[in-house]
């Protein structure tokens, strides 16, 4: 497994060479995605772009855009974990007494690196429920015109008659809509609500993926020789499993 365990080291010293462009990357992500600075702001901003006036639920842009860059986020950094823990995992030695102090070093930095990924999956599991929790509020806006439409058809044939065979059809179409004008300020205040919360969580998930994504970056640089060769210049560094 000598060729895996060399093609995943170079995997990762690519890893972390491209750290700080990622970092760099996510830091920017936080303004550009993030525009408002309280959630006041953030509150004033939806409410004013709320679309009450029609069946159509165009959503919240930039709480969807945000959402959809974490989940890119989540996804990129959870692979690079995952390098990081196959690198670690293949560079076990085999047990034996004495001289463990790096094998500890990669147990405690390989707990760390699931812990994260578990963590940052965690969130990716959370993200969905943003769309119907804001769909089912959507709904109860008292102003939002529902619509139906009833379409009814009919045909018939004669024969013999005065004028020879004949044969009628008729189809008719109808449309509906009705809109409540009962005035309910908290129902578009529940979805701006909902929005504004979820503005804050993803915010929040991307400053964790950033602070979580770079302390395993930090603790794959700086034990990099220990998770590489446990045993230091003597003994075998790689678990064997042929």
């Amino acid at each position: 497994m000598e060729f895996l365990l060399e093609q995943s080291k170079s995997e990762v010293e690519s890893i972390l060479s491209s750290a700080p462009a990622d970092v760099e990357r996510m830091l920017s992500s936080l303004n550009t995605l993030f525009p408002h600075k309280t959630l006041s702001a953030a509150s004033a901003a939806f409410t004013s772009s709320l679309t009450v006036e029609s069946a159509d639920n165009a959503g919240n842009k930039v709480v969807t855009d945000a959402l959809f860059a974490v989940r890119d986020e989540i996804e990129a950094a959870v692979a690079k974990i995952m390098a990081f823990e196959r690198f670690i995992a293949l560079s076990t030695p085999a047990m034996e007494d004495g001289n463990n102090f790096g094998v500890t070093v990669q147990m405690m930095v390989a707990k760390y690196c699931k812990d994260t990924r578990e963590e940052l999956v965690k969130i990716l599991d959370s993200l969905p429920a943003y769309f119907d929790t804001r769909a089912g509020a959507y709904e109860k806006m008292p102003t939002v015109p529902s619509k139906s439409s009833t379409s009814s058809s009919s045909s018939s044939t004669s024969s013999g008659g005065k004028d020879g065979d004949e044969s009628k059809k008729s189809t008719s179409t109808s449309t509906e809509e009705k809109k409540t004008l009962r005035t309910c300020a908290d129902r578009a205040n529940h979805v701006v609500a909902i929005d504004v919360n979820y503005y804050f969580k993803l915010s929040s998930a991307l400053k964790t993926i950033l602070s979580s994504y770079a302390i395993v970056v930090d603790n794959v640089n700086k034990n990099f020789e220990k998770l590489s060769r446990p045993k230091g210049s003597s003994g075998s560094n790689s678990m064997s499993m042929f």
